[in-house]
């Protein structure tokens, strides 16, 4: 009698295991294929890892942390460097900037293309944020914030400090540069010369968790 619930059980364990473990998998992959911004993003990050420097897109509560700290004029216009799938793009918009204001900078033609067709009113431009000023050279209107999710990071050291002086090139006195990070660790790797870190907090609701950094010129103060 004990043999044969045992046997059973192990019949039943080895039928309803494999159905769940199938089941999950179909779940994880029917939403990936359907939602096309996250397949887009994987594409992306398995073809090159480093340039996107992240596992997942944003958490809309590390959207919304660095889109608190933008600097709002209705004159003036925000760019946004490596949008992904338009976490951030979105919290702009929703709160309450127009998108005529927001400028992405997107160096992934796939994510660039989503991006467009999520936000056609939003100017999406496909290109290295190491080309910033010449991207941007028919821009007229100040630009008062460069919001970042770029991997800074993760890039060879010659390619972020080429970055850091186009930021810097392009933002006014008033101008405001936030970005994130995974690193908790106090190292001004990506510090602008002349600037300072305003405001800093740690998002703990992203995978993995990250800080969001304010840098404001000092020249502001002058």
């Amino acid at each position: 009698m004990l043999c044969i619930l045992i046997a059973l059980i192990a019949r039943f364990v080895s039928i309803v295991i494999p159905l769940t473990l199938l089941k999950s998998f179909y779940t994880l992959y029917t939403h990936v294929m359907i939602n096309k911004d996250l397949f887009a993003f994987l594409k992306v990050l398995a073809s090159n890892p480093r340039t996107m420097g992240a596992i997942l897109p944003s958490s809309k509560q590390l959207a919304k942390e660095m889109v608190t700290h933008v600097t709002r004029n209705l004159n003036n216009v925000i760019v946004e460097l490596g949008a992904g799938t338009g976490v951030i793009t979105e919290r702009l918009i929703q709160s309450g900037i127009h998108p005529s204001q927001i400028i992405v900078i997107e160096c992934a033609p796939e994510l660039a293309k989503q991006l467009q067709e999520r936000f056609p009113t939003v100017k999406i431009i496909t290109g290295d944020a190491m080309n910033l000023a010449n991207l941007l050279a028919y821009e007229k209107r100040t630009i008062n914030t460069i919001i970042s999710s770029l991997p800074l990071r993760s890039l060879p050291k010659t390619t972020t400090q080429s970055i850091l002086k186009q930021i810097k090139k392009m933002l006014p006195k008033e101008g405001r540069y936030i970005q994130y990070t995974y690193s908790f660790m106090r190292n001004p790797f990506y510090a602008l010369r002349n600037y300072e870190l305003i405001a800093s907090k740690r998002i703990w609701m992203n995978l993995p968790p990250a800080r969001v950094d304010v840098w404001a010129s000092l020249l502001a103060k002058q």
